[in-house]
């Protein structure tokens, strides 16, 4: 049976009882969809016939949907960018069959960007002890990790690699 809602009647749904959607409420929203995965489709971005596709939760101070997929033939990618008002206008589908190629759901959190921590662990190419400049928090289901930045140099580091500054 395939069950068909929005984007904001699945995110309703999958929030009842919650108080605020706020950035842990994102993150536990794309990892249950991550682990549905293989049943969750935007059939507007279907219709496009992309491939490698990655869906994340934008939180700058305000929730995007950004989906960005790889063109057939390997030639190109295309990004689309929703508001969180759109999400209600967006159609969303829990398939039945599982989907050949599931989307990777993702969240980039913005709202930690400008914190300093200090690397417990080298990140190469940086050394364990260089101070860092926190520029967001991404996730891919369980997978957390900082981007960070350091004299120009960008890298993942997870958290037990961070000591992040009070």
């Amino acid at each position: 049976m395939t069950e068909y809602d929005s984007l904001g009647g699945l995110i309703s749904r999958l929030g009842e009882g919650i108080e605020r959607f706020d950035e842990r409420f994102a993150r536990q929203l794309a990892k249950a969809l991550h682990e549905q995965a293989e049943h969750f489709s935007l059939p507007v971005v279907d219709e496009l016939g992309l491939e490698d596709i990655i869906v994340t939760f934008h939180m700058d101070q305000r929730m995007q949907l950004v989906v960005t997929g790889r063109l057939p033939g390997g030639v190109g990618d295309v990004s689309i960018r929703w508001r969180e008002e759109e999400f209600p206008l967006i159609a969303a589908r829990l398939e039945a069959e599982p989907r050949k190629d599931p989307y990777i759901i993702a969240t980039l959190d913005f709202s930690v960007r400008g914190a300093q921590a200090v690397l417990k662990n080298a990140v190469m190419p940086l050394a364990a002890g260089t101070k860092v400049r926190i520029r967001a928090l991404a996730t891919i289901g369980e997978r957390v990790e900082y981007r960070v930045e350091s004299s120009g140099v960008n890298v993942s580091a997870t958290p037990d690699d961070l000591e992040v500054a009070a």
